[in-house]
């Protein structure tokens, strides 16, 4: 009898051994819920996959991510440094701590991730807009500007970016080229209540008031927050 007890339990140790979840598996499991925007879910089970493995890059990452978009800054910056000591080589650690230090408003620190994206993957499109948009805060627009157009040499069928270079081409006193580059944002995104907005004001800049205010009432009704007092500023007279 006490032969048969071992055998039993033995036989269930390993039952639960197959049954129990592995580290690959809870990292997929981390990244349905992420995909669903349920990050405390997702963090549960990175949690318990970091358990199994402290050193899997793509759980350090991930719950790097996941705690960015609870806005936990300080929190994600430490796992994502954690996976970028775990390996250098790989860019989606860097890229993400750039996001997390521009959202965190360390922009310096956000810019050298950025670089070091661009030096390691020139291919990554959206590393140059991030860049690029830090840029333009500062009011380095001709570099912002070059950013933009290297993005739209990877992937030229990016609202985003048309969105970003048209903008940048206004700042610049390049109202033609902004709403060129507006237009095209708006024929690839219908709904980027900004672009409509930029674009009104591109056209007020270049002397054109009815179709300023014309694309300024369209983002009035995409709910862009600034649209409606350039409307009364520009049109209401």
């Amino acid at each position: 009898m006490h032969r048969n007890n071992q055998l039993l339990i033995a036989t269930l140790s390993l039952l639960l051994w197959h049954c129990s979840p592995n580290t690959q598996e809870l990292i997929e499991a981390g990244r349905v819920f992420m995909s669903q925007e349920k990050y405390e879910e997702a963090l549960s089970k990175l949690d318990a996959a970091l358990e199994i493995n402290p050193q899997n890059y793509i759980a350090l990452n991930a719950k790097g991510v996941a705690l960015q978009r609870l806005e936990r800054f300080e929190a994600s910056l430490e796992f994502l440094t954690k996976a970028i000591n775990v390996d250098t080589a790989s860019y989606q650690a860097f890229f993400n701590r750039g996001n997390a230090y521009r959202l965190m408003g360390k922009d310096s620190e956000a810019m050298l991730d950025f670089d070091y994206v661009i030096k390691m993957r020139p291919d990554i499109v959206d590393a140059y807009i991030n860049r690029g948009a830090i840029l333009y805060k500062y009011g380095e627009f001709d570099r912002a500007l070059l950013d933009f157009e290297l993005a739209l040499e990877i992937n030229p069928q990016s609202a985003l970016v048309y969105l970003n270079k048209g903008k940048t081409e206004l700042r610049i006193n390049n109202p033609t080229d902004a709403m060129y580059d507006l237009k095209k944002a708006i024929e690839l995104d219908g709904q980027m209540a900004e672009a409509y907005y930029w674009l009104g004001l591109a056209e007020l800049t270049n002397g054109n008031q009815l179709e300023g205010c014309q694309y300024l009432e369209s983002a009035q009704r995409l709910k862009f927050s600034s649209a409606t007092e350039a409307f009364v500023d520009n049109c209401m007279q």
